[in-house]
């Protein structure tokens, strides 16, 4: 919460940005890189605050989850933290949270296999693992890209002061990128670690 007196910080102002949440990742980017040279505090004439504030924009914006909360709280609305998880998010958690256990199950065997022929014998069950998460990763991606298509919905809605439906995705949202983030980071580890 601000403090009183205190403006509310508007990343789509600091970026130059009309309140739009329907927009490419690009812009956000230019934008971004634009403000960043011009206020870089090693650049001359340079802000740290006004090159911070950018950097705080950046982030928050090219985050659809993050775009559609700081929009929403923006236009006034408040956002409740928890809501109740439809039959379909609930399904998507159960396979989530399979498919991540099985991958941290065969990262944890990895690791401890002492020799050249345990960790032979964990190449198939790694392999599977890894396809799993890449197949759960693409499917992620996909219901995430359905949610943001209907960002320029959202837009019209809040002409009308409607925003039911873009709270219903920011819930949404928010655990499609969680879910993103860790199937990424076991993608990573199994990379990294031999």
């Amino acid at each position: 919460m601000e403090a009183k007196g205190q403006e509310t910080f508007d990343a789509f102002v600091v970026l130059d940005l009309d309140r739009r949440l329907d927009r490419p990742d690009e812009e956000i980017e230019a934008a971004w890189q634009k403000l960043s040279r011009e206020s870089h505090p090693d650049a001359e004439g340079g802000d740290a605050e006004k090159s911070a504030d950018a950097n705080r924009a950046r982030s928050i914006l090219l985050s659809p989850a993050g775009r559609l909360r700081h929009w929403l709280t923006l236009h006034g609305v408040e956002v409740p933290r928890q809501n109740a998880i439809d039959s379909d998010l609930m399904t998507r958690f159960t396979e989530v949270g399979a498919a991540l256990a099985n991958a941290d199950d065969v990262l944890k065997r990895r690791a401890a296999a002492n020799s050249a022929l345990g960790r032979a014998l964990l190449a198939e069950p790694a392999f599977a693992a890894q396809q799993s998460i890449q197949q759960l990763l693409g499917q992620l991606q996909r219901e995430r890209l359905a949610v943001t298509g209907q960002f320029s919905t959202f837009d019209a809605a809040a002409h009308k002061g409607e925003f039911a439906a873009a709270i219903a995705a920011l819930h949404r949202l928010g655990f499609l990128e969680k879910w993103e983030s860790q199937c990424r980071e076991r993608l990573l580890a199994f990379l990294t670690e031999s």
